[in-house]
């Protein structure tokens, strides 16, 4: 039970940063160091900020659907069943993560103005 909940907060965290995003005003980043785009630099500030808001709210879905998963597992398991599922888990975890960048990546090629 502890476990659901540590997981739901940290899915929280996805979410909330999403909702934020998705609202924002002005250019948002994908909170990696690297500076957002300035206004006119992208071809719509509001298309965006909605599709990185939207991105981060379907990982912290998606990441609790994991974590809950997990938890299944975890009590249904045991010996080498569970350190495969956890391998699959972990890798599972890195590709949701990985898709986020990469969504990034793709709207900065279809977003940002060339110069």
């Amino acid at each position: 039970m502890i476990y659901l909940v540590i997981s739901l907060l940290v899915s929280l965290i996805f979410i909330i940063l999403g909702i934020r995003q998705y609202r924002a005003e002005k250019p948002v980043a994908i909170n990696t160091g690297e500076k957002p785009p300035r206004e006119d630099e992208l071809t719509s500030v509001t298309e965006w900020n909605h599709r990185h808001g939207r991105n981060f709210i379907i990982l912290g879905c998606v990441l609790f659907i994991t974590l809950s998963i997990v938890t299944y597992f975890i009590e249904k398991l045991d010996g080498v069943a569970l350190q495969v599922a956890t391998v699959i888990f972990v890798i599972v975890i890195f590709a949701e993560i990985a898709w986020v960048g990469v969504e990034h990546n793709v709207m900065k090629k279809k977003m940002i103005k060339k110069k």
